[in-house]
């Protein structure tokens, strides 16, 4: 099954989504370069209750198709290319599904690297969401409520080598997701409100292995979104206790300080267990959120899965997202297979 690991953030977080895995079919073309394609389909059902309480049951299907490839270069460098494709409608029973539609390029990117460390460049997460909010992000189809600083940009990022168990990244947007300086319509929440012109900005991570915890720490500078805000940061650890692997994980963000969208201040910390058996695994994880437009609010995720085969697995999950009306309380049932 897929996972997200420590050992990905840490050595290498620009690794993605990335493909790598043991069921990806690994083609060689000669003996400097390889091309990996790897597929998945994944389907899944919900029962949750809106925000008036009542029981709504959804199904989806998201496929995705990655292709990957790598090639050695000049004085021992390595060229390396992601990318993944997704379709825009999900397949499913919501009424966004009937009006979009076609493929969208979910993250594209290429890296340089080398001993000096790599310079990747391309459509990919940024590294507020690669190094924190991944710790809380391990449910199929429900989730915890993320920081408002995880917003994909198209950014230049170098990563440092590996320092004997310590390494950071700088990330540079070059071209923001908003790209040009316009008002919001009178229909909008905030109409009248000035979205940012500004096309960079600096975000940064560091880790830290500290035998037996993994430390995460980021920061995500306030112009990701809007020029008019502060910025995000938050640490993160990862250890294991007997055999329970744990994160805790705490955010702070500020990222609509103006009230462009969603909550103007945030704060999330958590944590959440795991652990294997011989079946599967089994998560059960709490987060605390706060913000100055919402009521604070405990968030509680089980989840347990089902490994019929090594890249083919079921899951079930049940969240209570402490909400008026009960709203996102629900369970979802999901099935995947890869190679």
């Amino acid at each position: 099954m897929m996972k997200k690991t420590t050992s990905a953030l840490a050595a290498a977080a620009l690794l993605g989504t990335g493909i790598g895995t043991a069921s990806a079919a690994t083609f060689q073309i000669d003996d400097s370069t390889s091309v990996d394609l790897g597929a998945r389909f994944y389907s899944w059902v919900t029962g949750t209750k809106d925000a008036e309480g009542k029981s709504q049951t959804n199904y989806a299907t998201s496929p995705r198709i990655n292709v990957g490839a790598s090639s050695d270069a000049v004085n021992g460098l390595t060229v390396s290319t992601f990318m993944q494709f997704r379709p825009q409608a999900t397949l499913g029973n919501t009424k966004d599904d009937e009006n979009d539609d076609g493929v969208r390029t979910h993250v594209a990117y290429g890296t340089v690297a080398g001993d000096f460390g790599s310079v990747t460049y391309g459509k990919n997460d940024n590294l507020f969401y690669r190094y924190l909010d991944i710790l809380a992000d391990k449910n199929d189809v429900l989730t915890y409520t993320f920081s408002n600083a995880i917003q994909r940009t198209r950014v230049l990022t170098y990563a440092s080598p590996d320092f004997d168990g310590f390494g950071f990244e700088v990330e540079a947007a070059l071209q923001g997701d908003n790209e040009k300086d316009a008002l919001t319509d009178s229909a909008s929440d905030n109409p009248g409100t000035r979205t940012s012109s500004k096309t960079s900005s600096i975000n940064a991570a560091a880790y830290a292995n500290l035998d037996p915890v993994t430390v995460h720490v980021a920061y995500a500078e306030g112009n990701l979104q809007n020029s008019n805000s502060d910025g995000a940061y938050g640490v993160g650890a990862v250890t294991t206790i007997q055999d329970v692997k744990v994160d805790a994980f705490y955010k702070y963000s500020n990222i609509y300080k103006d009230g462009v969208q969603g909550t103007k201040k945030q704060k999330i910390y958590g944590v959440i267990g795991e652990f294997d058996n011989s079946f599967g695994l089994v998560q059960l994880g709490a987060q605390q959120v706060k913000g100055n437009d919402i009521s604070s609010r405990t968030e509680v995720i089980a989840r347990g899965v089902y490994d019929l085969a090594d890249n083919v697995y079921v899951s079930a999950e049940y969240r209570k997202a402490d909400k008026s009306q009960d709203e996102g309380d629900g369970y979802a049932l999901a099935f995947s297979y890869k190679f």
